[in-house]
């Protein structure tokens, strides 16, 4: 009798354990098969997160500038190109790895598959993270951001290389790269008695190189409004066609772009104008559109001088004398300063068939509209403007994302 109710018993015991076991199998398949359908899910990894495919992927190493690390760092760091990861101890140079500094957000794409391990190194960031505007102003006093003497008082970036180099212009945002975007620099950023937002602080850009030499008015007649290299920039070339070594500005771009009314005020001389009297004498007329070209002022107030003490002088010295030996350190610290001719905004107010442009000597003067000289395309952004990457270095410039 004892010896039946055993056998019971371990054909109970017997029974329940078949049970849990279908129901453990049946719970891991129907896991497996609904992850099939996920794209992508997050785990937490220490002070950040990790975007991954469904197979195991270990984070194996950390750097942040060059040191080894337990975790993530906080604050604006950048994925250096030397991190990168293997599958089965090979390296996969498919894999494409991506951070974002704002959101401690990873990406690693495409689909990686079990056993990759991934080795990341950090290296920290240049000055700006998060709002483009907000960033430049905290910044403003450092050694690349510097006040103008305006009432404004605008934030611009001086001296002779600052980095201020982002990528613009791309096709997409989500991966923007040296082949997808062009090289675009930050002027500054500017109060709405420059631009005419109200309330508004504006980041203004300008294209890193010259898209070409064009006539700034094929009529050969100094009004922006009118002019064929206005019409040709914020037409087909905003509309997305090609012009000289530009491509046309992409869809994207386009979106963050602000239209802004642009000051056309001229200037009756120019051999004793400094960069604030080019400031004030640039208010006046007015044309509203997106792309434009640098000022006179933009040019001055871009100098560092070398230092402090020097930049006082470039600044109390007329545009004009930039090229003589004695203010020679004006313009070889001013990054916008090419060694080329280049086409400025600004009209000479005196003569109706004569535009403010930069001599390839570094000196600002004034020439006929329907000469062809460099033309660096310029804009300002929309104030919902971010840095969620880069430096500003040319090697790792800003990569610009919209809150």
């Amino acid at each position: 009798m004892n010896f039946e109710t055993l056998k019971k018993s371990h054909l109970k015991r017997n029974i329940i354990i078949g049970v849990v076991a279908v129901l453990v199998i049946s719970a891991v398949i129907l896991n497996f098969t609904r992850a099939k359908y996920r794209v992508t899910q997050s785990i937490p990894l220490v002070n950040g997160t990790i975007n991954y495919s469904l197979a195991d992927i270990n984070i194996v190493a950390i750097t942040v500038d060059g040191v080894p690390s337990d975790t993530i760092p906080d604050g604006n760091y950048n994925l250096l190109d030397t991190s990168y990861c293997t599958v089965d101890g090979e390296e996969d140079t498919t894999i494409q790895l991506s951070y974002d500094s704002a959101t401690k957000n990873f990406t690693i794409t495409p689909f990686t598959t079990k056993g990759t391990k991934c080795y990341l190194d950090f290296e920290e960031g240049g000055l700006l993270s998060g709002n483009l505007a907000e960033s430049i102003i905290a910044n403003a006093g450092t050694e690349q951001i510097l006040n103008d003497d305006t009432s404004a008082q605008n934030p611009r970036f001086v001296g002779a290389n600052p980095n201020n180099y982002v990528l613009f212009n791309c096709d997409d945002y989500n991966n923007p790269s040296s082949s997808t975007c062009e090289l675009w620099r930050i002027i500054g950023v500017f109060s709405d008695d420059t631009h005419g937002q109200n309330g508004e602080k504006l980041v203004k850009l300008i294209r890193s190189e010259s898209i070409g030499s064009y006539v700034w008015d094929s009529g050969n007649v100094n009004d922006w409004s009118s002019a064929s290299l206005q019409k040709s920039l914020n037409g087909s070339y905003l509309s997305g066609t090609t012009l000289g070594s530009g491509k046309g500005i992409t869809s994207a771009t386009n979106d963050m772009i602000q239209e802004v009314t642009w000051k056309l005020g001229g200037s009756s001389t120019y051999n004793d104008v400094t960069a604030s009297m080019f400031y004030e004498r640039e208010r006046g007329t007015e044309w509203t559109g997106k792309i434009g070209l640098m000022y006179p002022s933009d040019y001055g107030y871009a100098t560092s001088g070398g230092d402090t003490t020097d930049r006082t002088s470039c600044l109390a010295t007329p545009l004009y004398s930039w090229n003589s030996p004695s203010y020679s350190y004006c313009k070889n610290n001013d990054w916008l300063f090419t060694g080329k001719y280049q086409w400025t905004l600004t009209p000479n107010s005196s003569r109706s068939n004569y535009v403010f442009f930069v001599y390839y000597h570094g000196y600002v003067g004034t020439s006929y509209a329907g000469y062809s000289y460099a033309v660096r395309p310029s804009v300002y952004l929309k104030s919902n403007i971010a840095i969620s990457g880069g430096d500003g270095s040319i090697d790792f410039p800003y990569v610009l994302t919209v809150l």
